[in-house]
């Protein structure tokens, strides 16, 4: 968190500002962090304003200026840490779990029941794709991720091509924001067969495709 950048768009370019270094910016910025994320969680992102998030974080509004300028920022700080917390959970279950059809299920069913549980990260990724900055950096995070997916498949699939892996691994991290959107609005039951589902399809064209080569 404390070396996280973050953004503001102005005029076409993007000011890209160093995250504090000191322990008590560092608390500050934490604490905007988390008012915002319970703002937005409650209200939605088109709801809620900066003098809002000034408020729920106990600060002035120049105050709140100094951290982030603009809401888009304030965003882009938000999605760069989900983005890294997904990345650390994914690398932790890569480690325990050897078995590909597992890993992957139990790496989405973290995933999903993650937004099923919180309405600040379906809102944090609707605001994703509706931002050609954010979006651009989701994509970025997506194929960073299907790049570590394509290297756990490799040791369990060594006979397909590189370039189809990829193209799969790259598929799937995208695939699951719209897997977690839909599970958040059925049941846990309905969800774990959704999951099921997507996990039997990836790796049964997988297994077919390793079979006749």
């Amino acid at each position: 968190m404390s070396r996280m950048l973050y953004c503001q768009s102005m005029n076409s370019k993007t000011e890209v500002r160093r995250a504090p270094e000191q322990d008590r910016s560092r608390t500050t910025l934490q604490s905007i962090m988390d008012a915002s994320a319970i703002l937005i969680g409650k209200h939605g992102l088109d709801a809620i304003s900066m003098t809002q998030i000034a408020t729920q974080s106990g600060m002035s509004k120049a105050s709140l200026y100094r951290y982030f300028p603009s809401k888009q920022a304030l965003l882009i700080a938000h999605a760069e840490q989900s983005f890294a917390r997904n990345r650390e959970e994914m690398r932790r279950i890569m480690q325990k779990v050897k078995d590909p059809e597992e890993m992957l299920r139990e790496g989405f069913s973290h995933y999903c029941k993650q937004h099923a549980n919180s309405p600040f990260l379906l809102h944090l990724r609707a605001a994703i794709h509706a931002d050609p900055v954010l979006s651009k950096l989701d994509l970025k995070d997506s194929r960073e991720n299907a790049a570590l997916l394509v290297e756990f498949l490799n040791h369990h699939f060594p006979g397909l091509e590189s370039e189809f892996v990829k193209t799969r691994s790259l598929l799937a991290m995208e695939l699951a924001d719209s897997l977690a959107r839909l599970g958040a609005r059925v049941s846990a039951g309905e969800r774990k067969k959704l999951i099921d589902e997507f996990v039997n399809l990836f790796f049964s064209d997988l297994k077919n495709l390793t079979q006749r080569g």
